[in-house]
Formats: C-alpha cells, sequence, structure tokens
C-alpha cells in the first residue's frame, strides 16, 4: 500500500492511478490524516475463485416461486 500526501498526489497523479490499475492501494493524506483511497477494480473474473458471489448468475427461476410445492393439508400431516 503506497501513502501518498494530497499534494504529492495532484503532481503525480496518472502515475498513481496506473499503479492502482496495477492492483496496488493508494491512500491519500490530507495533514497526516488518510482521507480517500485509490483500489483496483475488479471484475467479474477477478472474483471467480472468490466463495461470496461465486455462483451468481448461475440458477433459473423455473415456474411461481411463491406458491408452496405441498397442499396445506401435507402441513400438518401426524407424524407419530
Amino acid at each position: 500500500m503506497k501513502r501518498v500526501k494530497i499534494g504529492e498526489f495532484r503532481d503525480r497523479a496518472s502515475e498513481l492511478i496506473q499503479r492502482a490499475a496495477s492492483g496496488e492501494t493508494v491512500v491519500i493524506l490530507n495533514r497526516d490524516r488518510e482521507v480517500a483511497k485509490i483500489v483496483p477494480i475488479t471484475t467479474k473474473t477477478d472474483r471467480a475463485g472468490g466463495l461470496v458471489g461465486c455462483l451468481a448468475g448461475t440458477a433459473e427461476v423455473r415456474g411461481d416461486i411463491e406458491l408452496p410445492i405441498a397442499s396445506p393439508d401435507a402441513w400438518f400431516r401426524d407424524l407419530s
């Protein structure tokens, strides 16, 4: 992670944005306080190996998803 003061960012913005595009995070400081962060954008292919969202777009809804699959009589059957 690269930390730069706001004046340095103003002078070297193109270079620092290119570094972020290469995968590095750049934190911008104003009076030694973090005020902004430039992070690389991850595309859908970048997240393909992740756990959360890895199956997004793979399911298909068929028919009415609100109707129960069993009749109301089957909900209260006697299990004894």
